[in-house]
């Protein structure tokens, strides 16, 4: 069993026993064998060999970075519906080399609210997002850093 394969494990039996509220041992039990299965399932369905240059804890922390950023937009977006919001569409040219990395960030993107990736052509992402009416011409300029910036910063350190 390879490394990454049993930090899955733990690690979505931590979440398991998280969600489920209870340290009870037949809690972690049923976490673990859920974890193996669906380890297991992901390893049948997904093709995980071409998943290459992971560093499994860099990326467990970018999720978790994700999750705050996720709620740091939700506000955001709030105030732009109060005070008045422009839709645009516009491409983000991103950074990275892997296929995989790539959808990480359209997804990352996606989760974040007052964004949505419509697609990826190689290293560029086409991205719905939600800006204030009255933002200058700069911001529409300064767009990748503004939807992306930290995002994929976060993600990159989580490459080898």
């Amino acid at each position: 069993m390879k490394k990454n394969t049993v930090c899955l494990v733990v690690l979505f039996t931590a979440i398991w026993v998280i969600l489920a509220e209870s340290y009870a041992v037949l809690q972690i039990a049923i976490g673990f064998a859920v974890s193996i299965a669906c380890v297991l399932c992901a390893h049948y369905f997904i093709e995980m060999d071409r998943i290459t240059n992971v560093k499994i804890w860099k990326f467990i922390t970018y999720i978790i970075y994700l999750i705050g950023q996720i709620y740091l937009a939700g506000f955001n977006a709030i105030k732009l519906i109060i005070i008045g919001a422009k839709v645009d569409i516009v491409k983000v040219k991103t950074n990275t080399d892997s296929d995989f990395f790539n959808v990480m960030l359209a997804n990352s993107i996606t989760l974040t609210p007052g964004t949505l990736s419509l697609g990826i052509n190689e290293n560029e992402i086409a991205v719905l997002w939600l800006r204030e009416k009255d933002a200058d011409a700069q911001e529409l300029d300064n767009a990748d850093e503004i939807i992306k910036g930290s995002l994929e910063r976060q993600l990159l350190k989580a490459q080898k």
